[in-house]
């Protein structure tokens, strides 16, 4: 799956990029980002998605439907883009650029692209409790 990411990279102003579960662990990531930086980026994406899940209260969001499609962090020249991507996972995208430039709108469009191509193999499993014998 790191091709699809490596991929990504390629885009104009993208950084890094991170595919993680919805318990916050790295499933795959670009050859451009540090695993320990991948790993605390998968993380803290996953908590914006509990806080998103949690905050759809307030829009009245029945369940079932309080689930961000996307979480956006708007930093002075920089922008993470963090979208649902496919059953407990979510694609973690750093731009090198303002929220409203021509590369988050580039980056943006690549990375639904790439989510809406591999949706089914984007999918992860839920984990259970492990239980000895």
């Amino acid at each position: 799956m790191s091709w699809v990411l490596n991929r990504l990279t390629q885009e104009k102003g993208v950084l890094n990029a991170v595919l993680l579960s919805s318990d916050g662990m790295v499933l795959a990531q670009s050859d451009t980002v540090h695993r320990d930086t991948a790993e605390r980026a998968a993380a803290s994406a996953s908590s914006l998605f509990g806080l998103g899940r949690s905050i759809a209260e307030l829009a009245d969001a029945p369940e079932g439907q309080n689930t961000p499609r996307r979480v956006i962090i708007d930093l002075p020249e920089h922008c993470i883009l963090v979208f649902s991507a496919g059953h407990n996972t979510a694609l973690a995208v750093a731009v090198a650029a303002e929220m409203t430039s021509p590369e988050v709108a580039v980056a943006s469009g690549a990375t639904i692209k790439a989510v809406n191509g591999l949706a089914p193999a984007l999918s992860a499993r839920e984990r259970t409790a492990y239980r000895s014998a």
